[in-house]
């Protein structure tokens, strides 16, 4: 298999293109981009997401067809500011309508006060996203490159922490070592949040 490389902002478009696929039907995209949830849609908040990642967090992927991702960052860095927002393509956000913009910031809210409470002041890595193409998934990449955050986790000797929703993918975090510390329902909705912690 392939080595891990980085994922620099010439294949961000293609890579959000690839890895858009896997999010049809993830409940914290459906209930951010509501009745505007679509392909160019969702590649529009990934490619936001990794813009960011570039330029004040990490991002890697695995293989040349830009199928896979992972965010991540050392959580005291992980701030979205106007100005961290404008570099990292937030107009294109704007673009879809206020009320996007509303639930993406009240989400983010939301699971925010929920990892300081689970993690008070404690130094961790924050993975940020992990993405497949449904078409790749179940190849070992997506382990692959969570292996190597929490590698880079050890090296710093912090744990590491991250939300998600829907049981699939409990069942999948906690195969690779990680334990739900926290489930939380997001506000006015039935979407079930689960934290949890790798140590």
């Amino acid at each position: 298999m392939n080595e891990l490389h980085k994922l620099e902002k010439k294949d961000i478009e293609q890579c959000a293109d690839r890895v858009a696929k896997a999010f049809y039907d993830y409940p914290m995209f459906q209930h951010i981009l509501g009745d505007r949830l679509n392909h160019e849609n969702i590649k529009s908040v990934l490619s936001f997401l990794m813009n960011f990642s570039c330029l004040y967090a990490k991002a890697y992927t695995v293989t040349q067809e830009l199928e896979e991702v992972i965010l991540f960052t050392d959580y005291k860095n992980y701030k979205f500011s106007l100005i961290r927002s404008l570099r990292s393509g937030g107009l294109s956000l704007m673009k879809m309508g206020s009320d996007v913009g509303q639930r993406f910031n009240s989400f983010d809210r939301f699971t925010q006060d929920i990892h300081k409470n689970c993690m008070k002041d404690r130094e961790h890595q924050y993975i940020i996203l992990l993405g497949v193409n449904p078409d790749k998934q179940g190849q070992g990449y997506g382990s692959k490159l969570i292996k190597h955050a929490l590698a880079v986790a050890k090296e710093k000797g912090q744990p590491s922490y991250l939300e998600t929703h829907g049981e699939k993918n409990v069942a999948y975090y906690k195969k690779l070592g990680f334990k739900v510390i926290s489930e939380d329902i997001l506000p006015g909705t039935d979407i079930l949040q689960y934290a949890m912690l790798y140590e």
